[in-house]
């Protein structure tokens, strides 16, 4: 029989109560009549459990449980094999007084605390880029959702006035549905077309479900690239354009704002655009013509899409998933021929047509929290990888017992001696300022935990000779250092602190000047600009 110990427990509780007899709380529970009669009689303790007791003390094996929980919380979670290696490596340094004899942590104890621990899975992590981990973070998203919040209230913004714009791609090679197929074969192929051509397509929806006709970026340098293509197939409106790699640049940012945008968003002033921060999406131009239209231009924090833009959320990927079907079902209805130039316009508007609904609209503004407004819609979890490195920055005094360098400028001003480590990624930058005689050499102190956003110490699992460890405050400490992730902690202040990089709103006067600036000094340097004019494209 299989049960655990709160079923063991409730069954002791409910025969004690005289609500049942031995006999019935041992079928109601699926505990043997021996158990619960032995518990009752005091003859075993209610703790004692079936068979051999596990090799590591209880409160070693939860410590080790809970610091895996965390560590898959931060993103830094161990695999089965680094939890046995490092298990063992505790064993070896508390000298772990066992009743197996040679005790080496494997499969079967492995076994065991999956037993004991139902709640421990196995699992394949996603994908998520350090960068990501980083600006995902609680200050971030707050700062974000404070100039959001402002920005809707105080214009008075109604769900068809908020807008959403994203671009994404379309290859010909498309990913192939499942297919039935008999059990047990080695292989099942599906057919697809010969050439891997992409296609960019920018989409713009609004809170209320609407949409607007996509532009269509084709691979070329001339006109005549577009002349192969069904545009007629496509989704209505669509506007086509080309570039060499078929990506969008600047000049075709400011052709979609002008061409789609302004003839598709309505008459009604003011309208605020949620864009990501894309070079195409915040050219001079477009923000110029913005400002005249009072349209508001705000763009996302960077590497935060995957959580607060609406087209990533839920539009995107259920337009991926038609699009491989309906080529997947084109290929099987007609074996001949290709997906290419002349079939994916067709292609692309049965699967816009079914994505692009207005259901799947307003789930993804709902998610992101922007309609309706929901400062709190991102989940704590989502903020857990960005702590192994989030640092408050504090100040530091000079230390006599300092035993390494770190470079330190001069106050001469200061009686307090008072002192900022410099980050300083450039090595030429450090060179000129040692060489400027700005900066003077001091001893670093080595008790300051620099380098702890390592999971682990390497030293410790490196340790061949370990010395015995027998209180439970060593023991403790030796946990922590093989199995608690480690976080990054407060560090000193730099002198030359980056500026944190987020949301901005491009229309305001600093973003408008800054780029302006940017354009005269382009200017100045005599680097040609191409623009959007009516039209075509005019280098200036």
């Amino acid at each position: 029989m299989q049960y655990n110990q709160s079923s063991l427990q409730e069954a002791v509780e409910v025969v004690q109560s005289g609500q049942m007899s031995i006999r019935k709380a041992s079928e109601a529970y699926a505990i043997p009549k021996s158990t619960i009669a032995d518990r009752i009689s005091g003859k075993h303790a209610l703790s004692v459990t079936h068979g051999r007791p596990p090799a590591l003390p209880s409160y070693i094996e939860d410590k080790i449980v809970n610091s895996v929980k965390v560590a898959s919380q931060l993103g830094i979670g161990l695999s089965r094999k680094q939890i046995l290696l490092r298990t063992n490596v505790l064993c070896k340094r508390i000298k772990l007084q066992s009743s197996y004899k040679d005790f080496h942590a494997g499969k079967d104890w492995w076994e065991g605390v999956r037993k004991r621990h139902p709640e421990l899975v196995i699992r394949s992590p996603e994908k998520l880029s350090s960068v990501r981990s980083r600006m995902l973070n609680a200050e971030v998203i707050g700062k974000y959702f404070d100039d959001l919040g402002q920005i809707i209230s105080s214009s008075n913004l109604e769900p068809h006035q908020i807008w959403n714009a994203d671009e994404t791609g379309f290859n010909f090679e498309h990913c192939p549905v499942k297919v039935v197929a008999e059990k047990g074969t080695r292989t099942v192929v599906s057919k697809t077309t010969n050439r891997s051509t992409n296609i960019t397509a920018m989409a713009c929806v609004n809170a209320c479900g609407q949409q607007m006709p996509p532009m269509l970026i084709a691979k070329g340098k001339t006109k005549r690239s577009l002349h192969s293509f069904n545009t007629t197939a496509s989704p209505s409106g669509t506007v086509w354009t080309y570039q060499k790699n078929g990506w969008i640049t600047d000049e075709i940012g400011e052709q979609w704002f002008d061409e789609l945008f302004l003839r598709n968003c309505g008459p009604e002033r003011p309208q605020l655009l949620i864009i990501d921060g894309h070079s195409s999406h915040e050219s001079l131009a477009i923000i110029e013509r913005a400002i005249d239209e009072n349209i508001m231009l705000l763009t996302l924090p960077p590497h935060c899409t995957h959580y607060l833009q609406p087209l990533d959320r839920t539009v995107f990927g259920p337009l991926k998933r038609a699009y491989n079907e309906a080529c997947s079902a084109f290929m099987q209805d007609h074996p001949l021929h290709l997906v290419n130039k002349w079939t994916f316009p067709a292609l692309l508007k049965e699967a816009w047509s079914t994505a692009l609904n207005e259901s799947n609209i307003m789930s993804g503004f709902r998610a992101c929290g922007i309609v309706p407004f929901n400062r709190n819609v991102i989940p704590s979890s989502a903020f857990l990888p960005s702590k192994p490195t989030d640092i408050s920055p504090t100040l530091s005094l000079h230390n006599e017992s300092q035993t390494t360098s770190e470079i330190c400028p001069v106050d001469s001003s200061s009686d307090l001696g008072l002192s900022s480590v410099l980050d300083i990624s450039d090595p030429s930058q450090l060179m000129d300022l040692i060489n400027s005689g700005d900066v003077f050499v001091q001893d670093l102190d080595t008790s300051f935990p620099y380098d702890e956003v390592s999971s682990i110490n390497t030293n410790v699992l490196e340790n061949n000779n370990p010395q015995p460890i027998e209180s439970d405050e060593s023991v403790s400490q030796c946990l922590d250092e093989l199995f608690t992730p480690k976080v990054a902690k407060s560090r000193p202040q730099s002198s030359r602190v980056k500026k944190v990089t987020g949301h901005k709103l491009l229309t305001s006067m600093e973003i408008l000047e800054e780029k302006r600036l940017l354009q005269t000094q382009k200017l100045q340097r005599g680097i040609k600009t191409t623009k959007w004019a009516g039209g075509d494209f005019q280098q200036s």
